[in-house]
């Protein structure tokens, strides 16, 4: 069973582009035969709000999970990320007597914490509570073990891949492009990700102003949205590239396979991450990748084989990465055939599957 909570949105904000899609989610559903609830808690909009969420959460679901869980008599619970469910977990695992998976991915270490004492306080809290904690990449872990030591190490469980429905598709590419005026010979970078400062996204502009200099075709595709959306459009109308830049706003998860195989490089350069799955899913789509040496992604990114790696705010680096991917198709194609051979040997569903089955076994053999 899946416990879902999203925050509870009143009707006034109920046409708000982002918020009334809370709204809208049903109590429950039913997904692909998994009973899905969506019980609501209390969570005003800021980051000052993030910490207190770990309690709302709780209360909110509190009443409905003290039926549910006497009905559906479940053996563990396994919380994702650290808060505010992960919190919420300890809290019901105090209550229930129930071990405790929790799966760390990302912000939820490397940024939360960051904020402010009370959130560093109860991941801490999270981190040595839990029966078993699993990461998303090694460099996560790391990370998480600074923060605290855990009562067993921390799993790595790299996040699946549907290799399935992430594969290059030459009838996507000429769609899409078509869909933005592009030309089918015309030299293309894809952004996927939030449109924030972190994760690079004004280096990523200015690296494309200079790259465009040698390269007067290439075209970037922006997929996300953020709170720098509107600087970065700024920006780019500055640079009289309007034609050149397209920012398409947040896309369906199932576009995202077209979107890149319409691309010829992802470029991503963040100053943090986890693991990032637009990472992967660039690799499966046998797209070269070009990105930061932060975090988790060495650990998917073979350097000089499936992408190439580069310092976090370092645009003169960035700009020669793309150039010479831009220069040599053939190089670009060999990378994209290493990296989907990564993928399907390391980052599938099923292998995701088979390692997180394990960890549930040495927690109930354990308990």
């Amino acid at each position: 069973m899946v416990i879902s909570p999203l925050p509870y949105v009143p009707k006034f904000l109920s046409q708000n582009k982002r918020y009334g899609r809370y709204r809208q989610t049903p109590l429950e559903s039913n997904l692909d035969g998994v009973h899905v609830i969506h019980p609501r808690y209390m969570r005003p909009p800021g980051r000052v709000f993030h910490a207190p969420s770990c309690y709302t959460m709780f209360l909110g679901i509190k009443k409905s999970l003290d039926k549910l869980i006497h009905e559906f008599h479940p053996q563990l619970i396994h919380a994702h990320t650290a808060t505010p469910d992960g919190y919420t977990g300890v809290l019901l695992k105090r209550r229930f007597g129930l071990p405790l998976v929790v799966s760390l991915r990302g912000s939820d270490v490397n940024v939360y914490p960051c904020r402010d004492r009370l959130t560093f306080h109860l991941t801490r809290k999270v981190i040595s509570e839990a029966d078993r904690v699993t990461a998303v990449s090694g460099a996560l872990r790391l990370a998480a073990e600074k923060i605290i030591c855990p009562q067993k190490e921390i799993a790595v469980v790299y996040a699946g891949c549907d290799l399935e429905r992430f594969s290059f598709s030459e009838a996507a590419r000429a769609a899409f492009r078509e869909r933005l005026n592009i030309p089918l010979e015309s030299p293309v970078l894809i952004f996927i990700g939030g449109l924030l400062r972190t994760k690079g996204v004004f280096e990523l502009v200015d690296a494309f102003l200079l790259v465009r200099q040698e390269h007067p075709e290439l075209h970037l595709i922006i997929i996300g949205s953020g709170e720098e959306a509107k600087a970065l459009w700024e920006k780019v109308v500055e640079a009289k590239v309007e034609k050149r830049v397209h920012l398409m706003g947040a896309r369906p998860h199932n576009e995202i396979p077209k979107w890149l195989s319409a691309a010829d490089v992802l470029v991503l350069p963040s100053w943090r991450e986890g693991l990032p799955n637009v990472v992967v899913e660039a690799m499966a789509c046998e797209r070269a990748v070009v990105a930061t040496r932060v975090g988790g992604i060495p650990e998917a990114v073979e350097d000089g084989e499936s992408g190439i790696l580069v310092d976090k705010g370092n645009v003169e680096a960035l700009v020669k990465a793309i150039a010479l991917l831009l220069k040599d198709e053939g190089r670009r194609q060999s990378m994209g055939v290493i990296g989907r051979q990564i993928v399907e040997n390391k980052f599938t569903w099923e292998r995701n599957a088979i390692r997180m089955t394990k960890v549930y076994e040495e927690v109930l053999n354990a308990s």
